[in-house]
């Protein structure tokens, strides 16, 4: 697996856009918006799609992209970029109620954000 990952990384195209700073934001948006898609061909349940991926999986990585803009000191702009990632791929396959997640990504970013100083 490792290998796979190397030689995706020695691509010229994906090395010319490693360069900057934002790029690990548009990396895990990426994969938020690809993930149900990978679990719906999965066939998983509906039921462990919302809880395992929505709640958990994206959860976390909500939260880890929150730190990250925090770490990297990025405009507070690109807290948007994931719940409208997320929105936008929802939209064509999956039910609307899934749109509020974007909502809760957006609320889950910010704890991230904020990191230790929420009680301050």
């Amino acid at each position: 697996m490792k290998k796979i990952g190397d030689k995706i990384k020695e691509i010229s195209v994906i090395k010319k856009l490693n360069v900057y700073a934002w790029m690990p934001l548009v990396w895990w948006s990426i994969l938020v918006a690809i993930l149900p898609y990978i679990f719906s061909i999965c066939r998983l349940p509906i039921v462990f799609r919302v809880g395992l991926m929505f709640f958990i999986i994206n959860g976390t990585i909500a939260y880890h992209l929150g730190s990250l803009i925090n770490r990297l000191n990025l405009n507070r702009w690109w807290l948007l970029l994931m719940p409208v990632v997320f929105d936008l791929a929802i939209l064509p396959r999956f039910a609307l109620y899934n749109l509020m997640f974007g909502l809760i990504y957006l609320i889950i970013e910010l704890f991230g954000l904020l990191n230790k100083n929420i009680y301050r």
